[in-house]
């Protein structure tokens, strides 16, 4: 099971959760590391904040809305790598992986983003990989 989590000012994260395991807040987040807290897979850091919203899996990939972050990110976890998927359309809400297809909904018009006229639609795009 995975989990993203808003940091407090930053320092989001995407953590594999195990049984037992102690994912640190608030004593640590981010990149801190102190023994007996597992450290996540990925982090914004201090100065960024994605503030995830939405999450699915799909082919060793993780896809994750990111409001404030204003994206559509794929965290690849065999590479250990992050890329932005869509961008410039404001605040993504929720992000589903079927048949396929990538959809996931824009959401700027909930009174913390800035209106466009794209929002508050489904948008699909077909992976690559299939």
């Amino acid at each position: 099971m995975y989990a993203s989590e808003h940091g407090n000012r930053a320092n989001d994260e995407i953590n594999l959760i195990e049984a037992g395991q102690n994912y640190g807040w608030p004593v640590i987040q981010g990149t801190e590391e102190q023994e007996g807290m597992k450290a996540p897979l990925f982090t914004s850091g201090g100065d960024t904040t994605w503030a995830p919203s939405g999450m699915d899996y799909h082919h060793e990939t993780l896809y994750v809305a990111a409001l404030r972050g204003s994206a559509l990110l794929a965290f690849d976890l065999a590479a250990g790598k992050r890329q932005t998927v869509v961008s410039e359309l404001g605040r993504i809400r929720d992000v589903r992986v079927e048949d396929g297809f990538l959809y996931f909904i824009g959401n700027n018009s909930d009174g913390r983003g800035m209106p466009q006229e794209q929002d508050d639609k489904l948008y699909r795009i077909k992976l690559a990989d299939e």
